[in-house]
């Protein structure tokens, strides 16, 4: 499918279920913006130890909820609960089931079960910590495991430390991670309308303009660079139409791009383990959004699987 035909789909997919998302997402940004800051001295309540990601979702916001979600390599393995009565760890039903599945995680401590410890004073939660914190590895869902390190690789503030420079991925206040969520299905072979919300895998900053990145753990022919574009693509075209609406300088503002800023050129990129060979795939070629001043420029980037970082890039 050609990409131009691919966007046009993709606004009457949105623009036929307007109804559901627009005002649903207003809301989810909205209350964003004017709850940050509450957000953001709730997470100040706790460290972070090694290791260990801290992620929040947009829909949590608009309740000022002080519940934070931990990850290990992509694979959400507690909470943290931060309330007037202090900090807890919560280990859900879920989690402790999949954290003790060996086919995930080995040695993780079983006597941490599912419940309610403290965050800094719980023998109990000092073990959790300690374990994730001796970087035990994660087997399963790589696809999980490459964004987190990625999202991490790109988090790096020394440029020398970092395999690609000047990039930043977008996190409200300085660690505190979310995907954008987007009211499409992008996944499989087709665009679908999806009140599942299939999320932007990392939305970044490189030098003031946005890059919607769609990434995969494998480098497949079935699925090489042109597929998993129009998958980026999707999530790009449901971001013009998204900064259509009373949403965008909200929008804008999250991605900490003030709005009068903002740039009409969007970066769209794959992000792929390197196949090792002299391909380039796209090279900054534009497309015009329909309707829109809107602009993508088509990218890659390439990684290396075994140090999780930049191999080569167009950006």
């Amino acid at each position: 499918m050609e990409y131009d035909v691919l966007i046009k789909q993709t606004q009457e997919i949105l623009d036929n279920h307007r109804s559901e998302w627009e005002d649903r997402f207003i809301s989810y940004l909205s209350q964003t913006v004017k709850n940050q800051q509450h957000i953001l001295n709730l997470r100040k309540a706790f460290h972070k130890w090694a290791n260990l990601s801290v992620y929040f979702t947009l829909g949590r916001a608009k309740d000022t909820s002080g519940l934070f979600d931990l990850r290990y390599e992509g694979q959400s393995v507690g909470s943290v609960s931060v309330t007037k009565n202090g900090v807890r760890l919560i280990v859900d039903d879920d989690q402790y089931k999949n954290n003790t599945n060996e086919r995930i995680f080995t040695g993780y401590p079983k006597v941490v079960t599912a419940g309610r410890y403290d965050w800094a004073k719980d023998p109990k939660a000092r073990l959790f910590r300690s374990y994730f914190k001796s970087n035990p590895g994660k087997q399963l869902h790589p696809e999980h495991k490459f964004e987190n390190l990625l999202l991490k690789e790109f988090s790096k503030n020394s440029s020398t430390a970092k395999s690609f420079v000047r990039i930043q991925p977008v996190t409200l206040g300085k660690d505190l991670l979310f995907q954008m969520p987007t009211p499409l299905s992008a996944s499989k072979k087709e665009i679908k309308y999806s009140k599942g919300h299939g999320g932007i895998d990392i939305l970044a900053r490189r030098g003031g303009h946005l890059v919607i990145f769609e990434l995969k753990d494998e480098y497949k022919k079935e699925e090489g660079p042109e597929k998993v574009m129009s998958q980026a693509i999707a999530y790009a075209t449901f971001i013009t139409e998204l900064c259509k609406t009373k949403a965008a300088n909200d929008f804008w503002n999250i991605c900490g791009i003030h709005a009068s800023n903002k740039k009409k050129t969007l970066y769209v990129s794959i992000l792929m383990p390197d196949p090792g060979t002299s391909e380039v795939p796209f090279q900054g070629e534009e497309i015009k959004v329909p309707g829109s001043d809107f602009v993508f420029k088509l990218h890659y980037m390439f990684y290396d699987k075994e140090t999780v970082t930049i191999t080569r890039s167009s950006l």
